[in-house]
């Protein structure tokens, strides 16, 4: 049996935003059970609420966005990420500004704040999208495989031409445990002469070497040098992760992401939904009904 979860309490974190650079102040609070994750623009007046649902979420050209159509709120990739590897279904997220800070490019910040306030377990059961059977989205080099299974599994692969990262690939089952241990530390990456061009043109006002990882022709720029030497890989994977969340319940499949990006990865998972592929379930917490029954039974002997 399988419970909803949501926070023991009240999750703070502020940084700067890479695109305004301006200070954003992000919350989290605990929300009740069937209650789902929602975005709130809570710099707006009428702080104007964005369920998380596949129809409300834009995969753009390095980020993913959220919007209602009217309000957004972009680079939510990590976040949801965390969310969805810590097994949290239930959330309210109060950004005061259009954009969730970068942090140190990674999902730990996130996992460590969730994790010093704990988790609340709600007594009903946990909703899950399964695969009804098979299906691949490619466009151009972009493929990503799904095939039913009992459990999250990713396997991804990377290619580009820099001697520190060539090709990469890396298979690997999600769970909280292995997300934190595995995923949750690998950073964003970018590469000096686009950052450069994006902050001359005015597209990025923010960020710095404490954002993610920067590098040049042949090495990397941040003094720390790489967490692991497969991060760029691992990096993916949280990406996808954090992508699948869209749907607004975990996917319970095996997934071959191939060269993807979080463009491929929305449009994949709006197909998979328009193709009528995605079955709800509900676990059902049957062993705890048993229980409590008996306990009523002891009770009136």
């Amino acid at each position: 049996m399988e419970y909803q979860r949501t926070l023991a309490g009240k999750v703070v974190l502020e940084g700067e935003g890479i695109f305004s650079g301006k200070n954003i102040r992000v919350e989290i609070e605990p929300a009740e059970e069937n209650g789902g994750i929602n975005f709130i623009r809570a710099d707006l007046p009428g702080k104007p609420v964005i369920p998380l649902k596949i129809e409300n979420i834009i995969g753009l050209e390095g980020a993913t966005a959220i919007t209602d159509g009217e309000h957004f709120i972009y680079l939510v990739e990590h976040l949801l990420s965390a969310l969805h590897g810590l097994q949290i279904d239930n959330a309210n997220i109060y950004v005061y500004g259009e954009e969730i800070p970068l942090f140190d490019g990674s999902a730990y910040p996130w996992v460590r704040k969730i994790q010093e306030v704990g988790y609340r377990f709600l007594l009903i059961p946990k909703r899950k999208f399964y695969l009804r059977k098979s299906f691949q989205y490619q466009n151009g080099v972009s493929k990503i495989n799904f095939k039913p299974s009992n459990t999250l599994k990713i396997k991804a692969f990377i290619s580009f031409e820099h001697p520190l990262i060539r090709e990469q690939s890396l298979e690997i089952e999600i769970n909280p445990r292995s997300y934190i241990n595995e995923i949750a530390f690998a950073r964003t990456f970018g590469f000096k002469d686009i950052l450069f061009e994006r902050k001359n043109k005015g597209i990025i006002k923010g960020g710095s070497l404490s954002n993610a990882i920067i590098l040049d022709k042949d090495k990397v720029l941040n003094p720390e040098g790489l967490r692991t030497e497969d991060e760029f890989v691992r990096h993916k994977i949280l990406d996808i992760v954090g992508d699948l969340f869209a749907l607004g319940y975990p996917l319970v499949a095996e997934i071959e992401a191939i060269y993807s990006n979080h463009r491929s990865h929305i449009e994949a998972l709006k197909s998979l939904y328009k193709a009528g592929l995605l079955e709800e379930i509900e676990s059902r917490a049957l062993t705890f009904l048993l229980i409590y029954k008996k306990l009523k039974k002891y009770e009136q002997t």
